[in-house]
């Protein structure tokens, strides 16, 4: 049995319902998905995971069948998100979802920030739910032991979360490690008193590197702490780290592909060993996306307009999950594409439902390689 037979808008009620009775983890848990990165099914001002939901309601619409697993049907555009517009619902995508847009050097209240783009109140790391990007605010551990601040090569030292015992990767540190691979932006603001509302924004940031330090928690009792080695976006300027990488030259489509997928998760380094990692790792991802389009763009299909000077075709990447287009990213969210369809995307009128459908066919394209 098909997608196609999923006909009865009564089904995904029941499915949300179920939803809703039993709470999120434990219904993907009973169907073996996982959480939407991309595409939200909306009722009642509520998002819920929406390949998850068709996947139970095709068990509710067929029980002799039973529902669909996540390797039975596709996600994306053209499938689920399809499929639940014909039957009437919403669905929105993170491309759809308005981008914050800060201006460097700019205070902002942090409440208010948190209120217009969400995010939890009481952490330093906010990460609002469904949304392509965290918020990451610095301070508030000075009376721990330790503090954030910036280092001499322009990154920024993070003391990740956790008051009392070991810090985790859970949560926010989690997410803050896995920023790239998860297609969320990292915008950075810095607390201008050490007890004031204000903040000033300095930028996206990416995650570089993070180490283990020994510093003492809220109890005065030592413990192990992540600091984490955020860089600029914009010091990487995506037409010339492919310098910073290795000479990948020669290499196959499958190789470049592990060597992207290993630069998108921030490694464990030094400092100084994780900035310059960073560049290294900036151009892997470029160079297997520049690989895999195989010369045409990703997006209009069309060949590359011209040839660079060492004989490659001229593409340029561009982060379907972010504004910015520099730094280290997942591959599942990276695309090579004409200099054409990159404005049309950046500037043009219908530029966020191209943008969407780049996510749909990356995911495609990604997900048809994951077993090579």
């Amino acid at each position: 049995m098909s997608l196609s037979e999923l006909t009865d808008p009564a089904a995904v009620y029941n499915a949300l319902g179920e939803y809703r009775a039993v709470g999120r983890s434990a219904f993907l848990a009973k169907y073996g998905f996982g959480q939407a990165r991309t595409y939200w099914l909306v009722d009642r001002g509520e998002r819920f995971d929406s390949k998850a939901i068709v996947g139970a309601a095709f068990g509710f619409q067929h029980p002799e069948h039973g529902p669909l697993g996540p390797a039975d049907f596709s996600g994306g555009e053209d499938t689920v998100a399809r499929k639940l517009r014909e039957l009437g619902f919403i669905v929105e995508s993170a491309a759809g979802l308005p981008h914050p847009t800060f201006e460097i050097g700019r205070t902002y209240k942090r409440r208010q920030l948190l209120s217009q783009w969400g995010g939890q109140y009481q952490n330093g790391i906010a990460t609002p739910a469904g949304r392509p990007y965290l918020l990451v605010f610095t301070g508030g551990g000075e009376g721990y032991g330790y503090s954030d601040g910036w280092a001499g090569d322009g990154s920024f030292r993070y003391f990740g979360e956790g008051q009392v015992g070991d810090m985790r990767f859970d949560g926010g540190n989690r997410a803050l490690r896995d920023h790239a691979a998860d297609g969320k932006a990292l915008h950075l603001f810095e607390r201008k008193k050490k007890k004031g509302p204000n903040v000033e924004y300095r930028g996206e940031f990416a995650c570089g590197s993070y180490e283990r330090t020994t510093a003492p928690d809220r109890n005065a009792q030592q413990r192990s702490a992540i600091v984490f080695h955020l860089v600029p976006i914009s010091n990487v300027d995506t037409e010339t780290t492919r310098n910073g990488g290795e000479q990948l030259s020669g290499r196959s489509l499958n190789e470049l592909r592990r060597l992207a997928l290993s630069a998108a998760s921030a490694p464990e380094a030094g400092a100084k060993e994780g900035t310059r990692t960073y560049y290294a790792r900036a151009a892997c991802v470029r160079d297997y996306v520049l690989a895999r389009s195989g010369g045409q763009c990703e997006l209009c299909h069309q060949e590359a307009p011209f040839e660079r000077l060492d004989g490659t075709p001229y593409l340029e990447p561009h982060h379907t999950r972010r504004l910015s287009d520099g730094g280290p990213d997942h591959p599942r969210w990276v695309a090579a594409i004409c200099p054409n369809c990159h404005r049309r995307i950046h500037y043009g009128r219908d530029g966020h439902a191209l943008n969407d459908k780049l996510q749909g066919l990356l995911g495609q394209r990604e997900d048809g390689r994951a077993t090579d």
